[in-house]
């Protein structure tokens, strides 16, 4: 039964085998990429955060809002 496996059918398998991750792989990169934007707002947690807590530590937090 192995003498079925020549050089040739093992090399040509070999060529196939790695012909088709190369393929597959590219069609994979070629994807466009996800949207993977944070689902929560940032800015919103920045704004609203419990400074006040941090003064009963010792630090000093000054005013969070920006000036314009």
């Amino acid at each position: 039964m192995t003498e079925i496996f020549t050089i040739e059918i093992i090399v040509a398998s070999g060529l196939l085998g790695v012909s088709a991750l190369v393929t597959i792989a590219s069609i994979i990169m070629m994807r466009p990429p996800r949207n993977e934007r944070p689902k929560v707002d940032l800015d919103a947690y920045i704004r609203d955060a419990p400074y006040h807590r941090l003064e009963g530590t010792g630090i000093k937090v000054g005013d969070a809002t920006p000036i314009s």
